[in-house]
C-alpha cells in the first residue's frame, strides 16, 4: 500500500500560529519575571522583540525550509500547477533573509527593527497582493492561496509596525540609543 506524503504549507496556521503563540508566551513570561520594570515602553519592547524574533523570524526560517525542501508540493498547495515549483528556491531565500534578520533583532534594536519591518511588509504585502490577484484573475481558491497564508501576510507586518510605533512613541528600544527619552 502506497502512502501519500504529508506536506505542510510554510505559512499554514500550524507553523505560524505556533510561532505567534511562542512569541506571546515568551514575552508574557519575560514581562512577568521582570515586574520591576513596568514602564509601558519596556513591556511593549518585550512583546515587539519576541514578535520580530519568533512570529516573523522563526516562522520565516521554517517557511524557507519548506520552500527549499518541498517546493513542488508547496507550489501545488498554493495552486501554482504550471510547473515544478522552481520559483520556490527564490522565495525561500527571501524568507530566509527575513528570518535571519528577525532572529538578529534579539541583539540589534532601533532602526534595525524598522528595517526588518519595512522589508517584511514589502515582501508579505506583495505576497498578499499576489494571492488576491490569482484569486480574482484565475479563481484560485485553494487554501494555500486565500486561506491563512494571505491573512498572515497582512497580520504579521501590521502587528509588528503597531508595536514598533508604540515603542518609538514611548521612547522604547525602537528609537536609536541617542534618541531615547
Amino acid at each position: 500500500m502506497e502512502s501519500t506524503p504529508v506536506t505542510v504549507n510554510p505559512r499554514s496556521p500550524v507553523t505560524t500560529v505556533i510561532a505567534v503563540a511562542l512569541a506571546l508566551i515568551v514575552a508574557a513570561i519575560q514581562v512577568r519575571r521582570h515586574r520591576t520594570d513596568t514602564r509601558p515602553a519596556a513591556v511593549i519592547d518585550t512583546y515587539l522583540v519576541w514578535w520580530l524574533v519568533l512570529a516573523i523570524g522563526l516562522s520565516s526560517v521554517v517557511g524557507a525550509a519548506f520552500h527549499v525542501f518541498d517546493g513542488p508540493a508547496i507550489a501545488e498547495m498554493i495552486g501554482y500547477t504550471r510547473g515544478d515549483g522552481g520559483f520556490q528556491f527564490e522565495n525561500a531565500m527571501g524568507d530566509l533573509a527575513i528570518g535571519v534578520t528577525g532572529v538578529l533583532c534579539f541583539w540589534f534594536r532601533g532602526y534595525f527593527w524598522l528595517a526588518l519591518l519595512t522589508v517584511t511588509t514589502i515582501q508579505y504585502f506583495g505576497d498578499a497582493a499576489g494571492h488576491v490577484y490569482f484569486w480574482i484573475a484565475e479563481d484560485n481558491t485553494k487554501s494555500g492561496n486565500i486561506g491563512a497564508p494571505l491573512w498572515f501576510d497582512i497580520i504579521l507586518p501590521v502587528v509588528g509596525f503597531t508595536l514598533y510605533a508604540l515603542s518609538y512613541r514611548r521612547g522604547g528600544d525602537a528609537r536609536p540609543v541617542g534618541a531615547r527619552t
